[in-house]
């Protein structure tokens, strides 16, 4: 079974809920206003948000 999941998250500024791979390669931006949500570290990300579910 893998080890990494997909997060749904809420943006700590406007509340927008995003879906988010738990190893994202890439930076992720709330798509309402454009807050950094999620950093890459090297492994796991760094999630700025706060997370509502793990699917």
């Amino acid at each position: 079974m893998a080890k990494t999941k997909f997060l749904k998250i809420a943006c700590p500024r406007c509340g927008k809920k995003q879906i988010v791979y738990g190893k994202s390669s890439s930076r992720v931006k709330c798509t309402n206003c454009n807050k950094l949500l999620i950093q890459p570290t090297g492994g796991k990300t760094k999630i700025r948000a706060e997370v509502k579910e793990v699917l």
